[in-house]
């Protein structure tokens, strides 16, 4: 009897389960199906976009639990975009400059073959090379500003400006004293900012070679180096024609020049040292070196 009144409870006991699982297992899935339909949605949606579609995912109709992963897509899809545009400029801008070197060069290589003369053929010759030399510079110009647009922030050191200042100058002396100037660094003591001490040599040199190329012969450069209360300032400050103030904000964008502009260049140069002093944080002020003649570009960094 006790054995039968058990099989009988278990009976009853399972029973309806044999029911009830299968019908609870079909809703489960049902329900499970119904949840991740928008995510199922979403999927569709961005495997079906073209590359270039960088538009805004829709989350008006999407469950609050997926509308914050909406969000963040589209605003990865916004910086994508902005990243694209960009590129796209800079290289328009690049093909548009460098169309002008090349086409100096063939200009002069064409002269010195119809040259009736040796001095003519040589002379243009010089011209070719001096036009291939502007294009060496506009080229090492682009690659530094594409390294320097896609470095990371956080590769950070101990920097000696000091030290950074005198290789840097060392290094561009020579060109200097062919064009009849000098360079000074006033500095009293080590001073230690943290940054990339590669893009800082880039930096300073970008700053020495602009001022060396607009300043006249027999003057000189002078780059300081003196830091205040949580800021260090590092200065380059030249005796060139400098520039007017309504122009100082333009000169900073990529390949403007000045009009009236004698010296040769490519309108990069303070562009990079936009970026570098992006990249690390540190402010850039660009004004006469004294009594309205000149310039002086300070770039104040967070020691």
């Amino acid at each position: 009897m006790r054995e039968e009144l058990a099989r009988d409870i278990a009976g009853n006991l399972l029973r309806p389960m044999w029911f009830s699982l299968p019908l609870l297992a079909l809703l489960l899935w049902i329900a499970v199906l119904r949840g991740l339909r928008p995510l199922d949605k979403l999927a569709r949606e961005v495997e079906q976009r073209e590359p270039d579609n960088l538009a805004a995912l829709d989350a008006s109709t999407a469950p609050r639990e997926v509308v914050p992963l909406i969000e963040r897509l589209n605003r990865l899809f916004l910086r994508i975009e902005a990243s694209m545009q960009k590129e796209r400029r800079f290289t328009a801008d690049a093909a548009h400059e460098l169309r002008t070197p090349v086409a100096a060069i063939k200009a002069q290589a064409q002269v010195a073959r119809a040259a009736s003369s040796e001095a003519e053929r040589i002379h243009a010759l010089d011209n070719a090379i001096l036009g291939c030399d502007r294009a060496a510079h506009l080229i090492d110009q682009l690659l530094t500003l594409a390294r320097v647009d896609t470095l990371d922030r956080g590769v950070v050191e101990p920097c000696q400006l000091r030290d950074i200042a005198a290789e840097t100058i060392a290094a561009l002396a020579p060109a200097a004293l062919e064009k009849g100037v000098q360079f000074e660094l006033l500095a009293s003591d080590e001073t230690v900012v943290r940054g990339n001490p590669g893009l800082l040599r880039v930096l300073l040199r970008n700053l020495l070679d602009n001022s060396m190329r607009h300043t006249p012969p027999g003057t000189s450069v002078q780059v300081s180096i003196d830091h205040e209360p949580g800021v260090v300032h590092l200065s380059v400050s030249d005796n060139g024609p400098g520039i007017p103030e309504q122009e100082r904000d333009k000169v900073l964008e990529r390949f403007y020049r000045p009009l009236g502009t004698q010296a040769s260049g490519s309108g990069l140069g303070l562009s990079i040292v936009k970026r570098i002093a992006e990249v690390h944080d540190a402010a850039l002020q660009i004004l006469p070196a004294g009594e309205g003649q000149g310039l002086r570009v300070t770039v104040s960094f967070k020691p």
